[in-house]
């Protein structure tokens, strides 16, 4: 326990504004990719069953006993998985935070405190979820 606490506060000072700025961004990023998953996901399964009935009519093309939109179903949860990840891996980058980097996906809930930490060790305050770095008050 003394040794995480060490390393926390060693990982303070490789952060830079710029970091956390950036780490913030991809953050508020973050709800716009996911609404995008949610509008290309009913798009995307419409598609691959009016596809599956085109190649194979009147019920559809199975490969391996399972339809296509069921492959895609696999397919759209696999990569959002992975944007979750990968969007998890950069925030801990960036922000030196091992803890969000170990697992990424279940740590982003952390963010947020991590952000307003990072930023106060800074001398900065965060504004909330939409707002920008500015100098903290004294």
């Amino acid at each position: 326990m003394k040794q995480a606490v060490n390393d926390e506060h060693l990982s303070l000072d490789l952060v830079s504004v710029e970091d956390v700025n950036s780490a913030l961004r991809v953050f508020r990023r973050l709800p716009l990719e996911l609404l995008g998953f949610l509008v290309l996901l009913p798009l995307i399964l419409i598609g691959l069953s009016r596809l599956g009935t085109a190649l194979a009519p009147p019920y559809g093309l199975y490969v391996l006993g399972w339809s296509l939109v069921t492959w895609g179903l696999l397919l759209m949860l696999a990569l959002l998985f992975g944007l979750l990840w990968w969007r998890g891996r950069q925030i801990g980058h960036l922000l030196s935070a091992p803890h969000i980097v170990d697992s990424p996906v279940m740590n982003l809930l952390l963010v947020p405190g991590v952000l307003a930490q990072r930023a106060q060790a800074l001398g900065m305050e965060w504004s909330g979820f939409y707002g920008p770095l500015r100098p903290g008050r004294k």
